[in-house]
């Protein structure tokens, strides 16, 4: 018995040490241990995809998966935001018009105003344009220069414009990023102006433009205050969220109608010199000197330049200008 378990043994060494040697390291030494060979990287391992497409109000469009010279007709603030810089942009885009915006336009082109200029954007040679539906861009036209994606301005707020362009530029993790700081500087904003502004104030924004007479509801202008400082609206304003939530301004309202609107402070808003002789016409009647926040002093003037501008980092700006008007501003 003991001799057939040896030839057993024996055999096993033997067929074991075949298979080895079949199997041994190239350089015959010793086997490495506790590592497996990594399989030669591939194409798509070595090189990101140069396309992708999105989904569009003009449908699929392929576009390049890392843009590199954008030329926008808008939506600059919302590129600011997620730390890109267009190749160029339209003029009222640019630091001389756009303050705001300056630190992340120095160096962009002038595409032109609305609508844009054609042949400046060839010039460009950009790989994505970004524009939007009210800047009278053609598409057809701008899809030969290179590929165009429209975002529509439409009811959006400015933080779902900005995920829209954040999903087209495959950056929604930076716009979560940049919202969530404005909501924690919004909530410092709000204890800053605690003691300056009683609880329960009211506040309304009113825009002379043209022949025009405007109010404005939570979106545009009216962010910082109403969402950012959170601070009360006028009933009349309130009626018109209540009926819209999207809602923005009202139609235009006639000077007598501006009573309805009042509020314990009003903040103007004026954006042209038709507006600016509408203005100063306005302040010499009875029913502007009789408003109380008129009688209070309580009225804000707001430059246009600043204020008009309805973008992540116009929201950031005003929100900040908010402040100082209400704890150490001159009233007007």
């Amino acid at each position: 018995m003991k001799l057939y378990l040896s030839i057993i043994v024996a055999a096993m060494l033997i067929i074991g040490g075949c298979g080895g040697n079949g199997n041994a390291p190239a350089n015959g030494d010793k086997a490495a241990t506790g590592s497996v060979a990594s399989p030669s990287p591939t194409a798509s391992d070595e090189t990101k995809p140069e396309a992708r497409v999105v989904s569009t109000v003009n449908g699929d469009v392929s576009i390049p998966a890392q843009p590199e010279r954008i030329a926008a007709t808008y939506y600059v603030g919302e590129l600011a935001a997620l730390g890109i810089k267009p190749a160029g942009a339209s003029t009222r885009l640019l630091p001389d018009q756009s303050p705001n915006l300056s630190e992340f336009t120095s160096g962009s082109a002038d595409i032109g105003q609305f609508p844009p200029n054609k042949e400046a954007i060839v010039a460009l040679e950009p790989d994505l344009i970004l524009a939007t539906d009210f800047d009278e861009v053609d598409y057809v036209d701008y899809s030969k220069i290179a590929p165009t994606v429209i975002i529509p301005w439409s009811a959006d707020d400015v933080w779902a414009k900005l995920r829209a362009v954040a999903a087209l530029l495959d950056k929604e993790e930076e716009a979560e990023v940049y919202i969530s700081d404005y909501e924690e500087k919004a909530i410092a904003a709000r204890e800053a102006v605690k003691g300056h502004v009683a609880e329960g104030e009211t506040v309304s924004i009113i825009r002379f433009f043209g022949s025009s007479i405007r109010v404005y509801g939570g979106r545009d202008v009216g962010h910082a205050f109403y969402e950012g400082l959170q601070l009360g609206m006028p009933a009349a304003i309130e009626a018109e969220v209540a009926k819209n939530p999207n809602f923005t301004s009202t139609e235009d309202i006639s000077l007598e109608n501006i009573p309805d609107y009042s509020a314990d402070r009003i903040f103007v808003l004026v954006t042209d010199e038709e507006g600016d002789r509408a203005y100063k016409e306005a302040q010499k009647l009875a029913v502007w000197s009789n408003l109380p926040a008129v009688k209070n002093g309580k009225v804000y003037e707001l430059p246009a330049n600043i204020w008009f501008n309805y973008d992540p980092i116009s929201v950031q700006v005003t929100l900040d200008e908010a402040v100082k008007l209400l704890t150490e501003g001159e009233k007007s």
